[in-house]
């Protein structure tokens, strides 16, 4: 698949065009109330240098009633402006916020829930995530901080164009000046940001790891671990590590800023000595009044502050871009064929009208609860010189695996810890592509199917799944509450066994799980959050069902009991039973037993015993364990 991260980036312009294109469609009213606004930023500062030159003026002139009048008029239209300037600039703000929140960061995550597994997984890809949502983390990153610097620039563009004409006419050696130190302040900020850029990949991994141990701080399931094992002090040094890591770059980026900064000072030096000196001549020589004095004054001291923040601002565009260029990268994530619209692409985000997005929500509940009235017949797949490595590494996981399942077959894969049987079932999922040979359901590839048209054929229990901090009825139907069918729900309760636990609850199928969203949430022991994932599988119904060592955490007794109704639950489909321990194999029609990613023996539980090979070894093993437990014997 081709890496598009590698494709060339976006310029600022185009960046630019994107972001203003994305604000200006969500609100209209931006055609209007942009350039209003910018044309009162402008006038603002210059009626602000206007008012003391005037009041000088009058004094100078001895009619008091006159100067009275003209300062209260000017502060009255200086005060009036200056609030209109504010009130739309917060709704300036307020409109490049929500594009920015309802805009693009809703449709990042949309696109990380349903862009393909093997964009999110793989460390390159994190990377690539974790850069892309830092870049919407906040108004002084990424799209919102391009727009909020492209107004700015746009003001600061005007305003000298029409301070930088007064200057002008009244010397140019203090235009010329200024416009020095404005390449050489431009020239220095785009060595900064070069250095700044070269260790973005460093200040994103350092980011990365701080989330991370947040995150874990602040986890319930980890919060058992930390406090039995005493690993707070341990968190709390590595938090720190992370910290101090981030404050040595940051000095480091910062001593690059800093250069702009000393330059600036001597340049400002430099043109407030040239101004002063031709201002206080003509002063002196009858050519202008005090009057005329400060309002120059003024305009210099403008001018110049403008034309420096100028260049900060074009800096500021520059670094927006590239961090912009950052959501891109992912958003550009090539996927699957789906048979769902496509996420909307950041440039053309609009807000659907609420009844279009809920006669979709419709169709999509309808889309599950249709599910297990399908009736699909169970798939058969067949694998053709399959292999598989993941990126960035160069050693095969699975290689040249040819085997079919047959359709309402069932199957265990068994081999040790890190044989390729979690792989395999990534590659069934449509999680991954195969990196070599092909897969075939039904005598069609996955891709000529449709990922979510074949996912909808698949019910899988993964070995890590955990329950999600929603109703107990919203995990097993993936539906909002009042959507599912009732009697399905039931149904399903029922048969994975969690009825009763279910009925003794205050709130039923309606309470939490855990406490994130409602106090009288619960927990689930390990036992019972099995049964839950069983009835989620029961309420889907797929024809393929995919169980990756769904047990792994469970007793054998229990897993042995478990096992028994996921027997049950696989009548009349095609089923894969994947684990390294093997009370599993006795409900399945066939034994795959893998080693280093390839299948070293395969036949049914009898012909593997009798064999005497690999199989047979693990499972004496087993056996004597299960024995000395006093739950089984050796079948």
């Amino acid at each position: 698949m081709k890496d598009t991260t590698k494709d060339k980036k976006n310029g600022v312009l185009k960046n630019i065009r994107i972001a203003l294109k994305a604000w200006f469609r969500r609100y209209p009213s931006a055609w209007i109330l942009v350039p209003v606004y910018l044309a009162i930023r402008i006038a603002t500062p210059f009626i602000n240098t206007l008012i003391p030159s005037l009041a000088i003026r009058s004094i100078g002139q001895g009619n008091v009633k006159n100067f009275v009048i003209l300062i209260c008029l000017s502060l009255l239209v200086f005060t009036i402006i200056n609030a209109a300037a504010n009130i739309m600039g917060t709704y300036v703000q307020a409109q490049r916020t929500y594009t920015r929140l309802a805009g693009y960061t809703a449709d990042f995550a949309h696109k990380t829930l349903v862009t393909d597994y093997q964009n999110i997984e793989p460390q390159k890809k994190q990377k690539i995530l974790g850069k892309a949502a830092q870049s919407l983390s906040s108004n002084w990153k990424g799209v919102e901080h391009l727009m909020i610097q492209t107004t700015e620039f746009s003001i600061l563009t005007f305003g000298i164009i029409t301070y930088g004409s007064a200057v002008l006419m009244l010397d140019w050696k203090i235009l010329v000046v200024t416009l020095a130190m404005f390449v050489f302040d431009v020239a220095l900020r785009i060595h900064a940001i070069k250095y700044s850029d070269s260790k973005r990949e460093e200040s994103s991994e350092i980011w990365r790891k701080k989330y991370y141990i947040m995150q874990k701080s602040l986890n319930i399931s980890a919060g058992k671990d930390i406090r039995i094992y005493q690993l707070g002090n341990w968190f709390h040094k590595l938090l720190c590590e992370v910290v101090i890591a981030r404050g040595k770059l940051e000095k480091k980026l910062q001593l690059r800023w800093y250069l702009p900064t000393v330059s600036g000072t001597f340049f400002n030096f430099g043109r407030d000595f040239i101004a002063y000196s031709i201002l206080i001549k003509r002063v002196l020589d009858g050519q202008m009044d005090i009057a005329t004095f400060t309002l120059y004054l003024g305009i210099i001291s403008g001018f110049t502050g403008w034309i420096y923040s100028l260049s900060e601002r074009f800096n500021n565009i520059r670094r927006s871009s590239h961090e912009f260029n950052d959501l891109h990268d992912f958003m550009n994530l090539p996927d699957k064929v789906r048979k769902t619209p496509a996420v909307v692409e950041p440039e053309n985000a609009v807000v659907e009208p609420v009844e279009t997005t809920m006669h979709n929500m419709t169709g999509h509940f309808d889309k599950l609860n249709d599910r297990a009235t399908l009736n699909d017949a169970p798939p058969e797949i067949i694998f053709k010189n399959v292999s598989f490595a993941y990126p960035d590494v160069e050693k095969n996981t699975i290689q040249n695996l040819d085997f079919t399942i047959k359709a309402g077959e069932k199957i265990a894969l068994v081999g040790n810890n890190g044989a390729g049987k979690t792989t395999i079932v990534k590659l069934l999922c449509g999680l991954y592509d195969q990196t070599q040979g092909e897969i075939l359901v039904d005598g069609k590839t996955i891709d000529d199917i449709g990922l979510d048209k074949y996912q909808d054929k698949i019910s899988v229990l993964f070995q890590d799944t955990n329950p999600m901090a929603f109703t107990i009825e919203e995990n097993i139907t993936g539906l909002e509450e009042g959507q599912c069918d009732q009697t399905r729900l039931e149904d399903s309760l029922k048969k994975s066994g969690l009825w009763e636990k279910i009925q003794s609850l205050p709130q039923k199928e309606k309470t939490y799980i855990t406490q994130t969203f409602s106090e009288q949430g619960i927990l689930l022991s390990g036992g019972e959050t099995q049964k839950l994932l069983f009835a989620k599988a029961i309420y889907k119904n797929g024809s393929f069902l995919i169980l990756d060592e769904p047990t792994s955490a469970l007793d054998p007794l229990a897993e042995s009991k478990i096992y028994e109704e996921y027997n049950n639950l696989a009548a009349g489909k095609t089923a894969v039973f994947i684990s390294h321990r093997l009370a599993s194999t006795k409900f399945c029609d066939r034994i795959m037993f893998l080693e280093n990613g390839s299948i070293v023996e395969c036949g049914s539980h009898e012909e593997l015993m009798a064999k005497g090979g690999k199989y047979k070894e693990m499972f004496d093993i087993q056996a004597q364990y299960y024995r000395e437990e006093g739950i089984g014997n050796s079948e």
